[in-house]
């Protein structure tokens, strides 16, 4: 815990919510994991591996074809539209702002959460992340040095964090 941020231990808050959730505790903590650990590297790397991706991937694998509802093709395409949907909004911000501004690993991290929770939840996941995000940038990044939107901010602890409380209060979503 030394080398970790002190203020991602407050990342952790959000499993206390699964005291009041009707999510399953086994898959719960199997994706609880997997996205704490994505969250941190995130953080402190700013890069999101392959290996970590995909273990988040396979285990939605897992998770979906366990299921008694067996809803195998929503979380396929929750996959595929998770995968889709970061470099389409790339190409976006790229021709505006002539720079990268999302990389490949949040695509392939939202391919293992829309595995996980099937494309009914991406919206929510989307809304969450971007508006813990745009929050968290407002009131702690440091405007004396440039203007925000120079800023270098990882935007997977907060898709995360959109994944895991989606998974906890919304995970019937993807059960449909």
């Amino acid at each position: 815990m030394r080398n970790m941020p002190r203020h991602a231990v407050v990342c952790l808050l959000p499993a206390a919510g699964w005291f009041f959730s009707p999510a399953p505790l086994l898959p719960s903590l199997v994706l609880f994991l997997n996205l704490w650990v994505l969250s941190l590297y995130d953080w402190r790397f700013f890069r999101l591996p392959n290996l970590l991706t995909l273990t988040l991937f396979l285990t939605g694998c897992m998770a979906a074809w366990i299921s008694p509802y067996h809803a195998l093709a929503h979380h396929i395409y929750g996959a595929i539209a998770g995968f889709l949907i970061f470099p389409a909004i790339n190409l976006v911000y790229k021709s505006l702002r002539g720079r990268d501004g999302i990389g490949l690993g949040d695509a392939k991290l939202m391919a293992g959460v829309g595995m996980w929770l099937g494309w009914q939840a991406l919206p929510v996941v989307l809304l969450v992340a971007s508006l813990s995000g745009l929050g968290y940038g407002f009131l702690t990044l440091d405007r004396t040095k440039g203007p925000i939107a120079q800023a270098r901010l990882p935007f997977g602890p907060f898709l995360c964090l959109g994944a895991w409380l989606s998974w906890l209060y919304f995970w019937h979503l993807s059960i449909v």
